[in-house]
């Protein structure tokens, strides 16, 4: 078998080539133009769906044919699939599962994303003791060593005893063998052959679920991130009948998730021989952004050289001393990703945007205009005499009142019921003189006419402010991004304003613990190099805290 690594900076095209690996190897007589002989896994669901919409594109299929029937999958679900695991075994994050593991554990306990201090995993949080249990174990079986090692690794003065997350995790997988249930993390076990016990730590058992024996070549994209547990995982799909050949993708210094277990280690550790590849070039940063990256990096003791290019056209770094003038600046018609490295911070830069009336819309929210823009928009139109679409109007309904405390009647009564149940499917265009017909009454269609309607929906007088001084479409699809770095991570923006304040708890963590240190390190080169033609290392006067970008 032929297995070669590949390592890309940021920005250096890891995805197109990977594409261009597959390409090749459709033409191959093992493969016979059959997409469905090919692997494609990777950490997150993100990078998967990406390449799978861009691999159908070029096939010809259907991108759901490939993550569904195919096997371009995370890791977990290639275990899901292959252990052919119902739904109802599985605990994940909803509130039916939050309940379950309460009463499993004898203690109040809820999943959400991790802290502002890491973010993008969600992590148990609730009850101290069952909470700290909860994740010491995730850790302690993705790291593939003994819980009771995990705990004592933690010296801060709040963490529970060894005994204590012992006997609570005893309880908890205690109730998933009597219930039938599973973790995401038990998928992954069960597949690589290993049991843990909370007491004795993991042990080898015969691996469950068949592996793929029809795939003949896998790409493991995002191999940085794996943790021992899914880096075994992936080692076990090559003991498929037909693997002939694999590829691994990653970038070591694009490593954010080491407190969860993610290493760098197991990618850099697979026997290729003379098989690996460097990206040459970034596409994406301009000379001095990525100039600015490697030095983030280079006070790490195992700091290599990569020899990577930077991109051909011009671009900037600018160091600022004011933040709040920086978002001032910033305008929803221009690529835009406004990052922070906690939450915390991004909440407030959400809160500052929106009191000056700047449009911009998270990372993780999906793309294009949410329910309530949509509706905005349609009574923009409608005032000016536009045609909407039946999905505008419907937006519009969902969001006008009937009648307002003042006693007027906005819409007839039964106009939201009619609409769904029989009215949508004979309106394709609605025009402003159809609105009686929709049970508009002579207040709204006056107030559309007027300009007034913006009074009625919540936040209708600020969208109606914005879409006079950016536009109609920049104010319900606006370019301006904001998010953590986590978040961020596999995106770009032609500007990048990186908020540089961070927590006391993350300054203290770093001083104190090598492992954090590399890892900040790591983050700033993240967010630095997000960033094609204008990087603003912009810092807030007022917190004490700030990352350590050598600009």
């Amino acid at each position: 078998m032929q297995i070669a690594r590949v390592i890309g900076g940021a920005g250096t095209g890891k995805t197109s080539m990977m594409l261009e690996i597959m390409e090749k190897a459709l033409a191959r007589p093992e493969v016979g133009g059959n997409p469905y002989a090919l692997g494609f896994s990777s950490f997150t669901r993100a990078a998967r769906t990406e390449a799978a919409n861009r691999a159908a594109a070029a096939w010809n299929v259907k991108a759901d044919d490939l993550t569904r029937a195919g096997w371009f999958r995370t890791a977990h679900s290639v275990a899901y699939k292959a252990l052919e695991v119902s739904k109802g075994e599985i605990l994940g994050n909803g509130k039916e599962d939050e309940k379950w593991v309460s009463e499993a554990l004898g203690s109040d306990v809820q999943f959400a994303f991790a802290d502002e201090e890491d973010g993008g995993f969600t992590v148990a949080v609730g009850d101290p003791v069952a909470a700290a249990a909860l994740n010491y174990w995730s850790l302690a079986r993705n790291l593939v060593v003994p819980l009771r090692s995990v705990v004592e690794a933690d010296d801060s003065p709040d963490a529970p005893s060894a005994g204590e997350v012992i006997g609570k995790i005893e309880m908890y997988e205690s109730q998933k063998r009597l219930d039938g249930r599973m973790d995401f993390t038990d998928l992954l076990s069960r597949f690589v052959g290993l049991r843990h016990s909370p007491a004795d730590g993991p042990e080898s058992v015969a691996p469950d679920g068949a592996v793929p024996d029809t795939v003949v070549g896998w790409i493991f994209d995002e191999a940085q991130d794996a943790s021992k547990l899914l880096d075994m995982a992936c080692r076990r799909l090559l003991t498929g009948d037909a693997v002939k050949w694999a590829w691994c993708v990653g970038d070591p210094w694009q490593v954010l998730y080491s407190w969860a277990g993610a290493s760098s280690s197991h990618f850099m550790g697979w026997d290729v021989g003379k098989n690996q590849k460097i990206m040459p070039k970034s596409y994406r940063c301009a000379a001095p952004i990525l100039a600015l990256g490697e030095r983030c990096l280079r006070d790490l003791p195992d700091y290599w050289d990569r020899g990577i290019k930077p991109a051909d056209h011009d671009g900037e770094v600018v160091e600022s001393e004011n933040f709040e003038d920086d978002l001032a600046d910033i305008d929803p018609r221009e690529d835009t990703l406004v990052i922070a490295r906690t939450n915390r911070h991004v909440g407030r830069i959400a809160g500052i945007l929106d009191d000056i009336g700047v449009p911009f819309r998270k990372v993780k929210a999906k793309g294009g205009a949410c329910a309530k823009d949509l509706g905005m928009m349609g009574l923009w139109r409608l005032q000016h005499g536009e045609p909407i679409t039946g999905d505008q109007w419907a937006c519009v309904l969902e969001m006008l009142p009937s009648k307002t405390t003042d006693g007027r009647t906005w819409l007839e009564r039964g106009s939201k019921a009619k609409w769904s149940k029989h009215l949508h499917e004979t309106f394709d265009r609605i025009y402003p003189e159809d609105l009686p017909l929709l049970g508009a009454t002579d207040h709204l269609r006056d107030a559309i006419a007027n300009g007034s309607w913006s009074g009625l929906p919540d936040g209708g007088t600020k969208w109606v402010r914005a879409a006079k001084r950016f536009g109609v479409e920049a104010t319900s699809s606006p370019k301006i991004r904001i998010g953590t770095i986590h978040s961020v991570k596999g995106q770009e923006a032609s500007k990048v304003v990186l908020l540089t304040s961070v927590g006391k708890r993350i300054r203290q963590s770093e001083e104190d613990d090598p492992a954090r240190f590399a890892e900040e390190r790591r983050v700033e080169y993240v967010a630095c190099t997000r960033a094609k033609h204008q990087l603003i290392v912009a810092h807030d006067p007022r917190e004490k805290y700030r990352m350590e970008i050598p600009v």
